[in-house]
């Protein structure tokens, strides 16, 4: 049993290395091809830019919290809900998940005014629009977390006198959280780019940002190819954080 459990850890030891050494190299050939690129005229813009990010990482960070809260209502009552929050729920997700990113975002900023006879401002549209995205996808991962979790964890909880909110809350929730972790991490790097729709509507991102200076400089190869960089780089950082919050990945890794 022990020459077994050294035989796995090297191997794992040995698929983070190959993977380690993957990595490196596919950042180095770009950065070696693309050394005697015009970066100091990014670098002129380099304060334009990082507005534009960090514009970026605000719309995202919102989006995903309140999505992420708006979801959780939404799998709940898809799953435990009575029969009509079950269908409700069911047609607000399909319906927005079968409509393009795209005119999510449209229709808020251009169709809600009409409706409401307020006007919305582009950051408030994106952040509504982007929130409802997330929400409708995000669902349905808490969806299949939710079912992955034992129904005798609820009459555990009834066994013990808890109320039905503080079983979900504190008992199932959080087991369904861990066993989606993968599932989410995907859809928030997904979620993460869908940011780049934003321009549409006059906000400026990192995408619109890099566009707006290419136009300006006619450095298509260089502003491209720092976008990729930074659009890598701030995934990765998001993937690594996620997976090191998950149990299973510290155990690996231990």
């Amino acid at each position: 049993m022990l020459s077994y459990r050294t035989g796995v850890g090297q191997e794992s030891t040995r698929e983070r290395t190959v993977w380690y050494l993957c990595l490196a190299a596919a950042i180095a050939v770009p950065l070696y091809l693309a050394h005697d690129l015009e970066w100091h005229v990014l670098w002129r813009y380099r304060y334009f830019l990082l507005r534009g990010l960090l514009t970026t990482l605000v719309l995202t960070v919102i989006s995903i919290s309140f999505g992420m809260i708006v979801a959780i209502v939404l799998a709940a009552g898809r799953l435990y809900g009575p029969r009509w929050l079950r269908y409700l729920a069911a047609a607000i997700v399909e319906i927005i998940r079968a409509v393009p990113q795209l005119l999510i975002l449209l229709w808020v900023f251009f169709v809600m005014p009409e409706i409401t006879g307020r006007k919305f401002t582009p950051e408030l549209s994106a952040i509504i629009a982007l929130t409802v995205i997330a929400a409708s996808y995000l669902a349905e991962v808490i969806r299949g977390g939710l079912m992955s979790v034992d129904r005798l964890q609820f009459e555990s909880g009834y066994a013990t006198g808890l109320s039905r909110v503080t079983i979900f809350m504190s008992i199932v929730l959080p087991q369904a959280i861990r066993n989606m972790l993968p599932a989410l991490l995907a859809t928030w790097i997904m979620l993460f780019k869908t940011t780049t729709l934003a321009y549409v509507i006059g906000i400026v991102e990192l995408f619109h940002a890099a566009t707006i200076v290419n136009s300006r400089e006619l450095i298509p190869y260089t502003t491209y190819a720092m976008l990729a960089i930074v659009y890598f780089v701030c995934c990765y950082v998001i993937a690594v954080i996620v997976r090191r919050l998950d149990p299973k990945y510290v155990l690996r890794s231990a």
